[in-house]
């Protein structure tokens, strides 16, 4: 053959080497469609992947059709999406996210959203009924829905209950945040005559941060409205930092700040603090981290601002959505039942997470209601599932992480302020720096025409 090709030997070689070449990339190809998944899900959350995995293969039998699922890092998950969402590059047909995205998705006009609008759906199978009303807020934008919360992430306190009760602190009559700090000022102690404190009441970030945050929304201020518009300019704003100033800076300050990972656990651990700002996800980092504590822990509703009001608040979220480029959202959307709204699979979840889900239909399996050793015989998902209806709700925008920095600059300057000139005029100059703050993050938001744009 290779005698008669008219051209050559050499010729005649790369010729069989091209078409070797492409009938293998033919038959890679045809093996690559016939293993490719009928539908991909990617999420950033290492223990909802293999909590996804391990039930995936009764999704899998039930639909006949296969799902591959994808582990991605957060910040590449976010960025990668988008950037292939608008350019109309392959992404994953389901996709998990953290709270604070959506207004990165929901950018510009409802009709260049890359993701499915899901309220129809939601409504037509009357899960809006049975869903925590408030966890919907992260996940909506003028009136659409594309995203569905996985958890309610109530906040309580873990408190030293063996401490407390040495200390004769009657946790039940702690029902605002004023009595509290004035039990708190009782507590301080200088435990080796140093002349430094060594024990406070309560762990508080000195910068504001998550704690401030969690307390602002307890008084129903979120950073944004649900039309969108700048709402941290508030009262309240003003009032909590007040009280959180006094706290964690003041003369009489009843904060420390414990930090996170092991410090965290060692100021727990050595009674730094007697009260730690919990949502339902750190608890279960309790038990991993300090086990040493089990049935030292205790948990108990955060006192509210007024007497008779709120008694809890929200920290973290993730939810999940569709993306617009799947060629079977109707499936996807069974898929996103699957993993969501199925009782007794949420049951097994909360029992090694301890994360609220917010479906109620799952809140009356035994695995809410079973008492825990670690946290001294309490039920913690059924306290965290009464606290779950008075959570607030959290609007997402674009501009969340401009507002997140504006409020602390405004924080840190009047904590600046009241170390140096104390009580007198703290209020006025919070009021100033809150409105001069909110007035930024409008002027940037008034440049871009497109940002509410339907």
């Amino acid at each position: 053959m290779i005698e008669r090709f008219p051209y050559g030997k050499a010729p005649f070689w790369l010729l069989a080497l091209a078409l070797a070449s492409s009938l293998l990339l033919i038959a890679t190809r045809q093996r690559a469609a016939e293993g490719r998944p009928e539908l991909t899900f990617a999420t950033f959350a290492t223990q909802h992947y293999d909590a996804y995995k391990r039930v995936l293969p009764e999704f899998e039998r039930k639909h006949g059709v296969k799902v591959g699922m994808q582990l991605v890092d957060m910040r590449a998950l976010q960025t990668r999406l988008q950037n292939a969402m608008l350019a109309k590059a392959e992404v994953p047909d389901v996709v998990e996210v953290v709270s604070g995205s959506m207004g990165y998705f929901t950018r510009g006009p409802i009709k260049d959203v890359g993701l499915v609008d899901l309220s129809e759906r939601i409504a037509r199978e009357d899960y809006r009924r049975r869903i925590v009303p408030s966890r919907f807020s992260q996940w909506e934008t003028r009136g659409k829905l594309f995203g569905i919360p996985h958890d309610v992430h109530p906040v309580m306190l873990v408190y030293r209950a063996d401490l407390v009760e040495a200390l004769g602190i009657r946790v039940e009559e702690l029902d605002t945040w004023e009595a509290f700090a004035a039990a708190g000022r009782k507590v301080l102690r200088d435990l080796n005559g140093d002349g430094t404190t060594d024990r406070y009441m309560i762990d508080l970030p000195a910068g504001g941060g998550s704690g401030l945050s969690v307390l602002m929304l307890q008084q129903g201020v979120s950073l944004f409205g649900p039309d969108g518009r700048v709402a941290f300019d508030d009262p309240r704003t003003v009032d909590t930092m007040l009280w959180y100033l006094r706290q964690v800076r003041g003369p009489q300050r009843i904060a420390t700040d414990c930090g996170w990972g092991q410090p965290f656990s060692k100021g727990m651990m050595d009674g730094v603090a007697l009260f730690f700002v919990a949502p339902d996800w750190r608890t279960h980092l309790m038990e991993m981290d300090v086990p040493s504590l089990s049935g030292k822990l205790k948990l108990m509703p955060l006192p509210a601002w007024q007497k008779g009001g709120r008694r809890t608040s929200v920290w973290g979220g993730t939810g999940i959505a569709i993306t617009k480029q799947s060629k079977r959202p109707d499936l996807a959307w069974e898929l996103v039942k699957f993993l969501y709204f199925n009782p007794e699979e949420l049951g097994k979840r909360f029992a090694s997470t301890n994360i609220l889900p917010p479906f109620q239909d799952a809140w009356d399996l035994p695995e809410f209601h079973t008492p825990s050793a670690f946290f001294s015989g309490q039920q913690v998902g059924a306290e965290y599932a009464r606290m779950a209806p008075q959570t607030p709700p959290v609007w997402d925008s674009p501009y969340s992480t401009i507002a997140e920095g504006k409020v602390n600059e405004v924080f840190e300057r009047a904590a600046q302020y009241y170390e140096r000139n104390g009580e007198q005029g703290l209020r006025e100059v919070i009021e100033r720096e809150l409105t001069a703050g909110s007035n930024y993050v409008k002027r940037i938001m008034d440049r871009n025409v497109l940002a509410g744009a339907h």
